[in-house]
């Protein structure tokens, strides 16, 4: 299979490619080379085509009708808790998503697979969050991808696209130098003290990288495209607790760390429903069996 993956050197897409690697031809678009997720020799085994989504008159010529899937990875991250816009995110997340669409819809090619987020529901909503649970981003990250499945949708409606659109929790894992298990994890490890502090936060789920990666490469094994759209949250289906998880990290690694936590605190109860994700494919993951591999397999990097 001819697989175009989009954002295939940023976290996320790269461990996909890396699943995809072996039985498909990965042809893989992105901005810029980020070194620190893929290798030179997976980078050799991919055709790599340096192309910024915003200029749709050079993503004309990179797309043919000779792909046969489009996995769009590609997008920016930037949470601002004060609810200001942000216009990278508009060009990146929405703009750059039209332009993609558009290009597959003139060069013929049908199915696509989006990879959304957590972000674009709400905290109001019933926990767990379904797929069709109330939508209500309350940052313009999440905003940008709602606004980009809504542009999905109204293709996949009118026939002119088959999408599937994959919602992931926060993204956790190897080769990413950021983010709160990462930063939790290198404290404690160094047996240094922590103070939690979760004003502004509202609401928290995480997955490792390699399991989303993992889930999506199943996924795409067994997608027969029946329907113009769906929508899957891609997550382990559990609560997973921001402070509580601080604590198992440090029972887990040993730590002769303290931890303090700051009162009062800003998150509520909220996790995503997986129940149509079990229905479709093997499901053998939890939080804690993730979390303790990641800490064990990468100490010597996680100690760096």
């Amino acid at each position: 299979m001819n697989i175009l993956i989009t954002g295939g050197t940023g976290f996320l897409g790269s461990h996909i490619v890396k699943k995809l690697l072996d039985n498909n031809n990965a042809i893989v678009i992105s901005r810029g080379i980020k070194k620190e997720y893929l290798s030179a020799q997976e980078m050799n085994k991919i055709n790599f085509i340096q192309c910024d989504l915003r200029n749709p008159e050079y993503l004309k010529t990179i797309l043919s009708s000779k792909i046969d899937l489009v996995i769009h990875a590609a997008g920016i991250i930037n949470i601002r808790t004060d609810g200001r816009y942000s216009n990278d995110l508009i060009e990146m997340n929405l703009i750059s998503t039209i332009n993609l669409i558009e290009t597959m819809v003139e060069k013929g090619i049908k199915h696509i697979i989006f990879c959304s987020s957590m972000t674009v529901y709400g905290i109001d909503n019933y926990v767990p969050a379904k797929e069709d649970s109330i939508l209500k981003p309350i940052h313009f990250y999440g905003l940008s991808k709602k606004w980009a499945e809504e542009v999905i949708i109204s293709y996949a409606y009118k026939g002119l696209i088959n999408a599937l659109i994959l919602r992931y929790p926060g993204l956790y894992g190897h080769s990413r130098k950021a983010g709160y298990i990462y930063n939790i994890a290198k404290k404690l490890f160094k047996n240094e003290d922590i103070t939690i502090d979760t004003n502004g936060l509202k609401f928290w789920e995480t997955i490792n990288v390699e399991a989303a990666a993992e889930i999506t490469k199943k996924i795409l094994k067994v997608w027969r495209w029946d329907n113009n759209y769906e929508i899957i949250n891609c997550s382990y289906g559990e609560e997973t607790d921001f402070i509580n998880t601080a604590f198992k990290i440090k029972e887990i690694i040993n730590s002769k760390s303290s931890i303090e936590v700051k009162k009062p605190l800003d998150y509520v109860r909220f996790y995503l429903d997986n129940s149509k994700l079990k229905k479709l494919i093997d499901f053998n993951y939890s939080f804690d069996e993730g979390l303790k591999n990641f800490l064990h397999k990468y100490k010597d990097w996680l100690k760096e």
